[in-house]
């Protein structure tokens, strides 16, 4: 008897419409862009080791002594107001005429999320389909700028060093890891659905994606190689994307990796355009200018909100994540299967912004890259509480 009225209740179910009979199997149906009241539009998030003043006085120390091995960096100081401060670049001097090739792994993830059905199967958003589209994108792929034919963060290294040989520089040289399976748990991951027709979901807990990602770390990183995790379609409620190093080997080791939410096709569900290539655009840029979060400046203000007071590190990409769209988002031409293919970065604040230079001593006294609109002037002296 049991059996016969069950299917007769699937009978009903399916009759009732997929959506009924999901929800009434205890799934859940993505919700549609447009009913959602609330659009997702998360910032960045820094969530590395960082330090107190006696740490980061130590790490400093271990880095200038070669005791702290990682990415290769090289550090220089400047004053504002007769007060010093320093950062610590990835590469090398600009003196040194040297270019510095950093070893870097794609690490797609694939994000299952068991309770969304797609098509009868549990709802899976496989960055693995956006591989090429990443080792494609400006970040890898040598582009079209003022400061030369390079990739996005050299070309923005020599934007900001205009004088140094054109042999010098910071290269990212990409392979791609073994694809790395997460499995949500229930209830932890809103889905809602784009005019599209993609979906875009919202990991609603972030050690859904931070855990598995630091451990994966830990297990197979070196400290000479930068980590780049991807997602496709997924992001964290409050975060796009962050950086991050964890300390390995009785911290004589800091092994440096990026979170990345590639986004495609879901502009309305996040309330802005869908910026593909621009968060990763912010994440490498940010490392290659504070790896260990050891860039620090006079404190300044967020240039798109009444230049309250925002922080002391050097985050380039933090600078501009506030800015209306067409001042945050930058245009660029890669590369995609061999044919040319537009993509979108995020414009990133130089050097000389936080540095307090007037005027900018960057090429065309510039204090934004790729774009020179986004940051007209530097960042003003004080800031507003």
């Amino acid at each position: 008897m049991r059996s016969a009225i069950a299917a007769v209740t699937a009978l009903l179910l399916i009759a009732a419409g997929p959506a009924l009979a999901q929800e009434q199997s205890g799934f859940k149906t993505p919700e549609a862009a447009a009913s959602v009241d609330s659009k997702p539009n998360p910032g960045y998030r820094n969530i590395g080791e960082f330090h107190s003043a006696a740490e980061l006085d130590s790490v400093r120390k271990s880095l200038a002594d070669g005791a702290l091995v990682t990415l290769p960096t090289w550090t220089e100081e400047f004053s504002i107001k007769n007060q010093q401060f320093s950062y610590t670049f990835v590469g090398s001097h600009p003196s040194s005429r040297k270019q510095t090739v950093v070893l870097t792994v794609i690490v797609p993830v694939r994000l299952t999320v068991p309770d969304y059905l797609v098509n009868g199967k549990p709802l899976v958003l496989d960055a693995s389909k956006a591989t090429a589209s990443v080792e494609g994108s400006p970040i890898f792929y040598p582009s079209f700028y003022d400061s030369g034919v390079r990739q996005f963060g050299d070309a923005m290294l020599h934007t900001e060093f205009p004088e140094a040989a054109h042999s010098w520089g910071t290269v990212l040289s990409p392979s791609v890891a073994q694809t790395l399976d997460i499995t949500a748990p229930k209830g932890s991951v809103q889905v809602v659905q784009a005019k599209s027709g993609k979906l875009l979901a919202i990991i609603k807990d972030d050690s859904v994606i931070d855990k598995p990602l630091a451990q994966w770390t830990r297990d197979f990183s070196s400290p000479s190689v930068l980590v780049i995790f991807n997602t496709y379609n997924a992001l964290e409620h409050d975060a796009f994307g962050y950086h991050s190093f964890l300390y390995a080997n009785q911290k004589s080791q800091a092994l440096v990796y990026i979170y990345n939410s590639w986004l495609e096709g879901a502009g309305d569900a996040l309330g802005i355009p869908s910026p593909n290539a621009a968060t990763l655009s912010h994440e490498v840029a940010e490392v290659i200018h504070d790896p260990l979060g050891t860039s620090l400046t006079q404190q300044w203000g967020d240039a798109f909100d009444r230049n309250r007071c925002f922080q002391r590190f050097i985050e380039v990409g933090d600078a501009i994540e506030d800015a209306p769209a067409d001042l945050q988002f930058y245009d660029q031409w890669g590369s995609l299967n061999g044919l040319p293919k537009l993509y979108t970065l995020q414009n990133e604040a130089l050097l000389p912004w936080f540095e307090r230079q007037s005027p900018s001593k960057a090429l065309g006294h510039a204090f934004s890259f790729p774009g020179d609109r986004a940051l007209t002037s530097a960042a003003p002296m004080d800031c507003k509480k």
